[in-house]
């Protein structure tokens, strides 16, 4: 049976059976088309973006304990529970999650008062993210993370120490100062911070945030930087 986990909460709480696998949806590249009068064919630019897609369950419901207006009620609040993007996983593809909405509404079907019938579908930012990328790894000397993926991460790293420390990645380099037991570099949010103070004043980045590429990247550090704490975010298509 396929099982849903919505903003935290699984499929399994409403009786709810997913009558067959989703599809496989990837997204569409994000590209600048130009035409030139007098050239044979468009010019294409790649942006480096994608854009979002659509993942749909076709899914039945029943209960002799509850009737069909009491599920009904349950699933709505369900999908309708996270305010934003919300992790969403199912068992299909156990070793990744997504980042969705539901936005779609939709009518389900009554089914004799004791079951129901209907599609749901989630607007799903375009990467698939590998739960691996999530697992905290710790760095005290000089080591090389490996991305498994093709695509560049944008890693969360807890840099630990005090006073001045130089930290690089790859091509990247990240001079801190004042730094106080603690400060995180976000590379998604684009920000640097220690619980809720900003502290992108006390940084200096060589070639902005840190992205880690396919394959090996390098990670060392020096100054009062004692050691490192990177969220590496891999992700696919």
């Amino acid at each position: 049976m396929g099982i849903i986990i919505f903003n935290g909460v699984s499929s399994k709480e409403f009786d709810i059976q997913v009558e067959h696998p989703p599809g496989y949806e990837y997204p569409q590249k994000d590209y600048d088309v130009t035409h030139i009068p007098g050239r044979n064919g468009d010019v294409y630019v790649d942006k480096g973006s994608y854009q979002n897609v659509t993942r749909s369950y076709d899914i039945a419901i029943g209960s002799e304990k509850r009737n069909f207006a009491e599920m009904a009620n349950c699933i709505s609040e369900w999908l309708n529970s996270a305010s934003g993007y919300a992790r969403l996983e199912d068992n299909y593809e156990a070793e990744y999650y997504r980042l969705a909405t539901y936005a779609s509404g939709g009518t389900i079907t009554n089914i004799l008062e004791h079951a129901g019938r209907v599609t749901v579908s989630f607007n799903c930012k375009p990467q698939r993210f590998l739960k691996s990328g999530d697992n905290r790894i710790l760095i005290t000397k000089t080591c090389k993370l490996r991305n498994p993926t093709n695509f560049k991460s944008l890693p969360i790293i807890k840099v630990y120490g005090s006073d001045e420390g130089i930290l690089r990645i790859g091509d990247y380099v990240i001079t801190l100062s004042k730094i106080d037991s603690y400060v995180v570099v976000d590379s998604e949010l684009q920000d640097i911070y220690k619980d809720a103070i900003n502290c992108n004043s006390t940084a200096t980045l060589s070639n902005g945030f840190p992205k880690l590429i396919k394959g090996e990247n390098e990670v060392s550090f020096s100054g009062g930087i004692t050691k490192v704490e990177v969220i590496p975010k891999w992700w696919t298509l």
